[in-house]
């Protein structure tokens, strides 16, 4: 009777001992699917967050070279108007910074929208210029006036030329095709097709 309790004993024990092992096991693999679950969802929201941001890129992109050409252009108009905009990396740039995980990412996007900014800024001092040299009554030297004005217009141009190129930086680098195929650069794959051809 006693060797029977012994054996009952130890079972029971041995029973308790495996059902732990195993509720151990079957949560540590729950933990890993909730896990890699959590993971896979912050990615997808991390890619939209991108994409929307790759189109603010290219659209900003593509406006700074509407101002290079209407600035190297003869006609170019006195009054400049331009349709730069910031909203979209202040409204995504929260999420994004939260969930990227790459600094000089994050960094080069920031100075990106910093530089629609200073871009934007700028456009609205030319016109502002524009427009008091258009309703000054104090005569102006012409001589000083032109100077003045080649000089505005070509830090436009430089700032302008630089947004651009970083644009055409950050699609290059970060762009889906469908970013690249609106900037105008062909992917790899493409490139090699037309280079095997």
């Amino acid at each position: 009777m006693a060797s029977e309790f012994a054996i009952q004993l130890a079972a029971g024990i041995l029973a308790v001992f495996v059902g732990i092992w195993l509720a151990l096991i079957v949560e540590r693999r729950r933990r890993s699917e909730d896990s890699a679950e959590h993971e896979a969802e912050q990615q997808r929201e991390f890619d939209r967050a991108l994409d929307t941001i790759l189109g603010s890129v290219v659209k900003n992109t593509a406006e700074a070279k509407r101002l290079l050409r209407a600035l190297a252009s003869p006609r170019c108009p006195r009054l400049l108007h331009a349709e730069l905009e910031a909203s979209v990396w202040d409204a995504t740039r929260g999420s994004f910074i939260a969930l990227c995980r790459n600094v000089d990412e994050r960094v080069i996007f920031a100075q990106f929208f910093d530089d629609v900014r200073r871009l934007q800024a700028f456009v609205d001092f030319r016109c502002n210029l524009q427009v008091s040299v258009i309703t000054s009554r104090v005569a102006c030297d012409a001589a000083d006036l032109a100077e003045l004005s080649a000089a505005v217009d070509k830090q436009l141009a430089a700032l302008a030329e630089d947004l651009r190129f970083c644009g055409v930086v950050l699609v290059t680098d970060h762009g889906r095709p469908v970013h690249k195929r609106l900037m105008g650069i062909s992917s790899e794959p493409q490139a090699k097709e037309h280079a095997s051809a």
